[in-house]
This record gives structure tokens, sequence and C-alpha cells, in this order.
């Protein structure tokens, strides 16, 4: 399974990316704060992506 998390830096999008990643999918986290993804996606494990943008502003989703 791939799944995409948005706010996977803090909270329950956090806890869901993680939760998904260490059931076996493949989960690419996104959020706006670098440092907070980075350690997110190292819990989740090597199958997990830490993509920083805000889904707000469609130029940091295209960059």
């Amino acid at each position: 399974m791939r799944t995409v998390v948005i706010g996977a830096s803090s909270g329950l999008g956090r806890c869901i990316g993680i939760g998904l990643a260490k059931r076996g999918a493949r989960v690419a986290l996104l959020a706006r704060r670098r440092a907070r993804l980075e350690d997110a996606a190292k819990e989740a494990g090597r199958e997990s992506l830490a993509i920083e943008c805000d889904i707000t502003d469609e130029a940091s989703c295209r960059s």
C-alpha cells in the first residue's frame, strides 16, 4: 500500500503516518516543519519519504 499523509510532523498526522509505515505501507509524509518531519520519517522507517511543503501554497507543492 502507498499512502500520502499531510500534517505528518505532529499530532494525528504523525501518528497515522508512523502507524501505517509500521504496518508495512510506503508512506509519503508531508508537512511544513522540516526538523519535526525528518524525526517522524526516521521513526516511520526506511519505507517513508519526508516532503517539506505547505499544501495551501501550490508553488510549495510543485517544488
